[in-house]
């Protein structure tokens, strides 16, 4: 399918070239992206399309997802649906801070002790002690749990840490090649530090996250069904990739080679980590990139794409920054006086069980704290900062460099290992494996928009991830043309 989409494209607009009819360069972006506004564009009898043109015929009648009628018989039909909500990792309905200083304490606390628990009973050469303890050990080797409160960097080039465990506070310098590794270290971290105590401070020998055990193995399911993988699809602005989003309806309908069929044939589940929609007023002059300027009938949009999937596909729908929920992590699930379609709505990030796979979805918005924090990650990369969740068994352990909302709960720790993460948020594709974890970021439905361009991501748009349970295989589609 690669080139013959571009081909179809550049006949419709040469349509428009034949009969004399000039295109503004911001038209022709929108007619790309929605390649049926040509005969309407035709109809108008204008020497020159501009922008407001296309977007008045938009705003007439909104892009819809065709519903297909195929004889395709999937095998997935055959089978019921197995899905499992851990309802008590998900905050939806479960709200309860007042932003008072006591939820802080109580939000910060509740991440140290739960991740105190995953460190204390590591194995280490010197004995694991509170920080009171810690400062009457002059001269000894010491392992202490603590959590990052400041970090930076001395005159002679050391690291600097300020440290504080339930009852007491320290400082900690890293020197030498020790300092490389620390440089990962971030401000709220809760880490284990071995080292030698001297009266003003410890000075470290080891640092340690965390992460998940080295024996843990990637699981697989017994039913041989598949997952879809999406994020960001955008409804409502004028980036969004019409045409891309029905080849992926399409192809689930059987439309494709033998071998598409047989995948397509698999795919029982289709799970959307969040940005279902562009959302309104979410940055400024948001409104002259929408082409639908009603958050609810954007939402429509998402119900149209729903019912023209096969009918035994089954949608699990995870909230994003751009989605009509509170901005901070973590994000409840989208209401039903939004989508009203028949989908399984959990709140971000939240942990849902499928065919026995647990899996860990969140929109990934701390992607941007990791990227500016953390020396070596990129948006080029993301899978990276997924294995740094995984590390530091939290999603957004920096408060304030993205919006946390202190609850009296810290619902970022991932307090189980799951067997598959997937994410979104930055519009790009790409997938790893670490020690058992399937790491999944699923892409766009968006075109690069203004604000990537100054920023200088690319997005990866149309391309879908197909995870088959059964055997453990990844497989990523391409949709863009």
């Amino acid at each position: 399918m690669g080139d013959n989409g571009c081909v179809r494209i550049s006949e419709k607009m040469k349509r428009l070239i034949d009969r004399g009819i000039r295109v503004s360069v911001e038209a022709e972006e929108l007619i790309k992206n929605n390649e049926s506004l040509i005969e309407k564009l035709l109809d108008l009898n204008k020497m020159f399309i501009t922008r407001e043109d296309v977007e008045k015929i938009l705003a007439e009648e909104k892009p819809k997802i065709e519903v297909r009628t195929s004889f395709f018989s999937p095998e997935a039909k055959d089978y019921s649906a197995d899905i499992k909500v851990l309802h008590q990792y998900d905050i939806t309905d479960k709200s309860r801070t007042k932003g008072e200083i006591e939820n802080f304490v109580n939000y910060f606390r509740n991440r140290y002790e739960r991740i105190y628990k995953m460190l204390r009973n590591v194995v280490r050469d010197a004995p694991t002690v509170n920080l009171s303890s810690a400062k009457k050990s002059i001269g000894q080797k010491v392992r202490v749990i603590v959590m990052v409160t400041e970090k930076r960097k001395t005159k002679a080039g050391n690291l600097f840490l300020e440290v504080e465990d339930l009852n007491d506070s320290f400082k900690v310098v890293f020197s030498g090649d020790l300092k490389k590794k620390a440089e990962a270290i971030c401000v709220d971290d809760v880490i284990a530090i071995t080292g030698k105590v001297l009266e003003p401070y410890i000075v470290a020998s080891d640092v340690e996250w965390p992460d998940v055990p080295v024996t843990n193995t990637k699981r697989t399911a017994e039913r041989d069904l598949a997952v879809a993988y999406l994020s960001d699809l955008h409804f409502g602005s004028t980036k969004f990739l019409q045409t891309y989003l029905q080849n992926f309806v399409n192809w689930l309908h059987g439309e494709g080679d033998e071998n598409d069929r047989k995948i397509a044939s698999k795919v029982k589940y289709v799970i959307v980590a969040g940005d279902i929609v562009d959302g309104i007023g979410v940055y400024p002059r948001q409104e002259k990139e929408l082409v639908v300027k009603d958050i609810y009938k954007q939402y429509e949009m998402f119900d149209d794409f729903v019912s023209s999937l096969p009918d035994h596909i089954e949608v699990i729908v995870a909230p994003g920054n751009h989605d009509a929920v509170r901005r901070g992590d973590p994000m409840p699930a989208i209401g039903k006086e939004f989508i009203k379609s028949d989908v399984v709505r959990i709140g971000s990030p939240s942990y849902v069980v499928i065919e026995g796979i647990k899996h860990l979805i969140y929109h990934g918005t701390s992607i941007d704290s990791f990227v500016a924090n953390v020396p070596g990650l990129s948006y080029n990369q993301p899978e990276k900062v997924m294995v740094e969740y995984a590390k530091r068994r939290h999603l957004s352990p920096i408060y304030g460099a993205n919006l946390i909302i202190p609850e009296n709960i810290d619902y970022m720790v991932m307090e189980e290992v799951p067997d598959v993460i997937h994410c979104g948020h930055v519009h790009k594709n790409s997938y790893t494996q670490y020690r058992g974890i399937v790491m999944i970021n699923s892409g766009t439905f968006q075109a690069r928009t203004d604000f990537q361009i100054k920023q200088g991501h690319i997005p990866t748009p149309g391309l879908v991830p197909i995870y088959e349970l059964k055997y453990g295989r990844l497989r990523i589609f391409d949709f863009s043309s």
